[in-house]
């Protein structure tokens, strides 16, 4: 089996991973029925999350004297992408569960977990709880008058019948720093890149060797980096070039054993 291939290659079995550039909501609707055995992804979240307040994480963070060389803030403090719509979810929704033969697990804020929820049921998938992504070092509530927000949720539903995870019986609660995202040397290349570590548990408790996993939201690469680590293949859709271009890249050097930052330097990989 080859490494990188194009989609059909990687749904057949003769790849081990692709990136497609496009707008997953064209791409899904291609993609067979029960094609993937799960869907792992980081949508945009609702317009709230995307405004000024909620995003100057460069001036936060030397505000609280926090280490965070992954922190990125846009000139504007607002998200360079637009935030999800109602209909975009249900379209979303809809073909997650159409596509994905065991675990849909999908990042979003709290607000957004019954709305996740109605799509993915209404697709044809079992609601099975809400989890939480805690963050210890989660950027704090700076006029003081509330309570900062320390966590972003995790939306998990299952087709219906017996289901199988890795994590026994403990709770569906992850605790990563912001300051670890990027994992292997470097800086955060996206605004929202799930740090490393938080994606190979992740990966670790839902999904087995050489499964496939789908990302249909893929930013900046990380759920491919994760699966290629533990040895599962993957499928990544962005939109954007430039972070599709990003993605290709953080995966070749996951191939070839390396990191990022040091194929940008021009450094040989040990092995191939």
């Amino acid at each position: 089996m080859q490494g990188e291939g194009t989609l059909e290659q990687v749904l057949s079995g003769d790849a081990r991973w692709a990136v497609v550039c496009g707008d997953c909501l064209a791409v899904l609707p291609t993609l067979p029925a029960r094609s993937v055995d799960h869907v792992i992804t980081d949508p945009p979240y609702e317009a709230e999350a995307h405004t000024k307040q909620r995003r100057s994480l460069k001036d936060a963070t030397q505000r609280r004297g926090a280490v965070n060389s992954g922190a990125v803030r846009y000139a504007d403090g607002a998200l360079p992408f637009p935030a999800i719509t109602n209909d975009e979810r249900a379209l979303v929704g809809r073909d997650v569960a159409r596509v994905a033969q065991r675990w849909a697990v999908l990042f979003c804020q709290i607000e957004a977990v019954g709305d996740w929820r109605e799509c993915l049921v209404t697709g044809g998938l079992e609601w099975v709880r809400g989890g939480v992504w805690r963050k210890p070092d989660g950027m704090p509530q700076f006029t003081g008058d509330r309570p900062g927000q320390g966590f972003e949720c995790v939306a998990i539903a299952h087709p219906k019948g017996r289901k199988r995870w890795n994590g026994g019986g403990r709770h569906a609660v992850w605790t990563h720093g912001l300051s670890h995202g990027h994992g292997g040397g470097g800086r955060n290349e996206h605004p929202t890149q799930k740090p490393l570590p938080l994606m190979l548990e992740l990966l670790s408790d839902f999904t087995d060797p050489d499964e496939l996993i789908l990302d249909p939201f893929a930013g900046s690469g990380t759920t491919g980096v994760a699966a290629l680590r533990l040895g599962r293949r993957v499928i990544l859709i962005e939109r954007e070039q430039k972070w599709a271009d990003l993605c290709r890249e953080r995966l070749r050097a996951e191939e070839d054993g390396s990191t990022l930052a040091a194929r940008r330097a021009g450094q040989v990989p040990l092995w191939r």
